[in-house]
């Protein structure tokens, strides 16, 4: 468990509108972002800047500080004698923005709703068995089987986000464009695609925020992100593309904070569709990819290349025991053809529109043309992408998996693997009995070293059959303002920026 995992990110409103008046510095924190923001219902995305935004508007029941679970809406808890049952007491007084006091209806009501919105957050919410109300401040949840401190550190994570139940009910579907919840800000407007405009909530129960206004706005072009920081624009830039680290940096009123990532970009194959079903196949493409050609010409070294299914600041990663996975192009031709393919072959190449998959996507086309698979790249919407994803018959894509609720690893290996979510979070359909079985041992455990021994069974075990082609994990690379204070960068996606203020 590394960060908080609760998010606040402040926006400024000039040129929005002839009538807005100008604020003061100190009223407003802006943040730049890469992905254009269509819903805040936590319950229907998978998308770490929606969460980063929802994290400011709703709360959860726990937070997530370095490696501690702290009380947030619910003051206190106990896990049951079945290991599988944890009973929550909530903080009394709590508002909603609606000015609706919070009680156990509201999150009985949120997490029953969570279990039944579809595939997007079921990565999550799915270990969840039952929520029973107890009485208005005490609420009891059960997961399907022991679950260790992962189901604990989930609740820190937006999809646990208590929602009032009079708003969504009131809202129906257009929920996600007038969410209510109990957080530091409230929404004040969202411009679809473009910007999310957030004010302080001065009913707060807690410590109220240090800035008036917080506005998260879009800008797809890295560069465009840079050129805001350098205006004045916008106070914090997230994915500093690495060409603009030393322009920065060069800069006397701007810094770079880089933070190592959970986050690992991959090849996702479908194990269903030919040739991709042929593990000499995915052998081949394995040895094909130039991992230290990624990481030197797209992130000018601020990545690590990939050894295994995870980075090596998660949790029980074997990544500081494994050696380099090999760049072998000759023997990636020899193994094609012992796979029927002397010639190669022809595949279309899924890639999300954002700058850092279309660079890893152009080099990546040129190590497989060197042994003879032609991709021919296809950009999709980053905000469509999961649905063409999971379709079953996808061709192979680019991505990355790192919005975990926390750095254990079972929420780093489990939705991606697991043959439960096949269609969902498993884009790869792959099914393995043997992984099933140890993914769902080792979170049980207690043991450090039995489940250490257990995911180092995994990790190799994905490394020999290969359903995702895994490629490196960056640092995430954030620009700021120097005069931003009480921010504290995460190695997910997800960043708190509630606590910020300038100096």
């Amino acid at each position: 468990m590394k960060t908080l995992l609760v998010i606040a990110v402040f926006a400024m409103l000039f040129g929005l509108s002839g009538v807005t008046p100008a604020l003061a510095k100190g009223d407003t924190l802006t943040v730049g972002i890469s992905l254009g923001i269509k819903s805040l219902d936590p319950h229907t995305t998978t998308q770490a800047f929606v969460h980063t935004v929802l994290a400011h508007i709703n709360e959860t029941l726990v937070g997530i500080e370095g490696d501690s679970v702290v009380p947030l809406l619910a003051e206190s808890w106990e896990l049951l004698d079945d290991k599988r049952s944890y009973r929550f007491t909530l903080k009394q007084g709590v508002k909603f923005h609606n000015g609706e006091v919070m009680t156990a209806d509201d999150v009985v009501f949120s997490f029953k709703r969570a279990s039944g919105q579809g595939a997007a957050i079921k990565a999550w919410s799915s270990y969840l068995s039952d929520v029973e109300k107890v009485d208005d401040r005490t609420v009891i949840l059960r997961t399907a089987r022991p679950l260790s401190d992962a189901f604990l550190g989930s609740l820190g994570h937006p999809w646990a986000s208590i929602l009032n139940k009079k708003a969504v009910i009131s809202t129906g579907q257009d929920y996600g464009t007038a969410p209510v919840g109990t957080g530091k800000f409230r929404l004040r407007r969202l411009v679809t695609g473009d910007r999310v405009e957030l004010e302080r909530f001065d009913d707060y129960h807690a410590d109220k925020a240090k800035v008036k206004n917080l506005t998260f706005r879009t800008f797809l072009e890295a560069t465009s992100r840079t050129i805001e920081l350098e205006s004045g624009s916008v106070d914090v830039v997230v994915d500093v593309p690495p060409v603009d680290i030393s322009r920065i940096k060069e800069n006397p009123d701007l810094e770079i904070v880089a933070v190592p990532s959970w986050r690992n970009y991959h090849i996702g194959l479908n194990l269903k569709k030919a040739p991709y079903d042929n593990i000499k196949v995915r052998q081949a493409i394995n040895l094909a990819v130039n991992r230290p050609g990624i990481v030197k010409v797209v992130f000018r070294g601020y990545a690590e290349p990939a050894r295994g299914p995870v980075p090596s600041i998660v949790a029980y990663s074997d990544y500081k025991n494994s050696p380099d996975l090999p760049y072998d192009p000759e023997k990636a031709k020899k193994l094609l053809a012992e796979a029927g393919f002397p010639n190669g072959f022809k595949s279309g190449f899924i890639v999300p529109e954002r700058s850092d998959f279309q660079n890893i996507a152009t080099i990546l086309q040129s190590n497989l043309r060197d042994v003879g698979i032609d991709l021919k790249i296809n950009i999709v919407d980053y905000g469509n992408f999961a649905d063409v994803a999971r379709q079953p018959d996808h061709d192979p894509f680019v991505n990355n998996w790192g919005n975990p609720p926390t750095s254990n690893p079972f929420f780093a290996i489990d939705p991606l693997i697991h043959s439960k979510f096949i269609g969902q979070t498993n884009r790869f359909f792959y099914s393995n009995p043997k992984v099933d079985a140890l993914l769902e041992k080792g979170v049980a455990v207690t043991d450090k070293a039995e489940k250490t021994a257990i995911y180092k069974e995994v990790w190799d075990i994905l490394n020999v059959d290969l359903p995702m082609i895994p490629l490196l994990a960056p640092s995430n690379i954030f620009g700021k303002t120097k005069s931003l204070k009480g921010v504290t960068f995460s190695s997910s996606l997800i960043t708190y920026y509630g606590n910020g203020y300038f100096e």
